[in-house]
C-alpha cells in the first residue's frame, strides 16, 4: 500500500486503499490487522484507518471480534454454495433494475471497464483483473438505483470477493468471466430487463460451479485453493 499521508480526503482514500489491498489478497482471509501497523504503513493517524474498519466491515470485508481484534472477513467453505446462490438471485435482480435504470454514462462506464479488464487479462495482471471485475459488478448495482438492495449485495458480495480473487485465477477463468460481462453489458444496452437477470444470474452461477469443482478436486478442506 502507498503512502497516503497527504492526501486530502483521507478518509476516504484509505478505506479505498484497504479495500483494495483486501480484494488483491495483499491481505488474506482469517488475517489480523492492527490500527497502528495499518496507520503505519499508510503514513496516517490511527482516526481515519478506525472509520475505514467501519466501512469494511459494513461491506462485510473484515469482522471486529470482542476482545480479539479485528480480522479480514471469510466465510466456512460449507456455506460457499448457499453465499453464491444469494449472490446469483441478488446480483440477478440489480441487472435487470439496471437494465431500466441505468444512464448512457452508466453504460459508457461499463464499456471502458470490459475494455480495461481485457488488457488486464492481456498482460495476466490477475489483481488488477479482480478490481476491475468487482468495480464492474459494483457499477452495475449502483445503477440499480436501489439503496436496499446495494446494501444488501455489498454484505454479500465483500465476503465472496475472497474466493472471487482466486475463481478469477483459475487457468481460463479470466477470460470466460470477460466474457461473461459483455454477454451481461447487451441486454442492459438493450434496456432488456429479463435477459439482463438472466445473463447475471448464469454469470455468477458459472462462477458458482467453477468454485466448487475447484474446492472438490483439491480436496475437502480446499486449503490449496482458498489461502496460497
Amino acid at each position: 500500500m502507498e503512502n497516503i499521508g497527504k492526501h486530502p480526503l483521507l478518509h476516504d482514500r484509505a478505506y479505498e486503499m484497504l479495500r483494495a489491498a483486501i480484494l488483491s489478497g495483499e491481505f488474506n482471509p482469517g488475517e489480523r490487522l492492527v490500527e497502528s501497523d495499518l496507520a503505519g504503513r499508510l503514513g496516517i493517524s490511527r482516526s481515519p484507518v478506525r472509520e475505514a474498519i467501519r466501512r469494511l466491515q459494513q461491506d462485510g470485508l473484515v469482522e471486529v471480534r470482542a476482545r480479539s481484534g479485528i480480522f479480514v472477513a471469510t466465510i466456512p467453505l460449507g456455506e460457499v454454495d448457499a453465499f453464491y446462490r444469494m449472490r446469483a438471485a441478488l446480483e440477478g435482480a440489480a441487472a435487470s433494475l439496471a437494465a431500466e435504470r441505468a444512464s448512457t454514462e452508466d453504460l459508457a462506464h461499463l464499456a471502458v471497464l470490459i475494455e480495461r479488464a481485457e488488457r488486464a487479462v492481456d498482460a495476466e495482471d490477475y489483481p488488477l483483473v479482480v478490481l476491475i471485475a468487482d468495480e464492474f459488478h459494483r457499477a452495475i448495482h449502483a445503477a440499480a438505483r436501489s439503496e436496499r438492495l446495494f446494501a444488501l449485495l455489498s454484505q454479500i458480495y465483500g465476503q465472496v470477493m475472497h474466493y472471487r480473487n482466486r475463481t478469477l485465477r483459475m487457468p481460463g477463468r479470466a477470460p470466460d468471466a470477460l466474457r461473461g460481462h459483455a454477454v451481461i453489458l447487451e441486454p442492459l444496452k438493450a434496456g432488456n430487463a429479463k435477459a439482463a437477470q438472466k445473463a447475471m444470474h448464469d454469470h455468477v452461477d458459472e462462477a458458482r460451479i467453477a468454485l466448487l469443482r475447484e474446492i472438490k478436486k483439491q480436496g475437502a478442506d480446499g486449503v490449496g485453493l482458498l489461502w496460497d
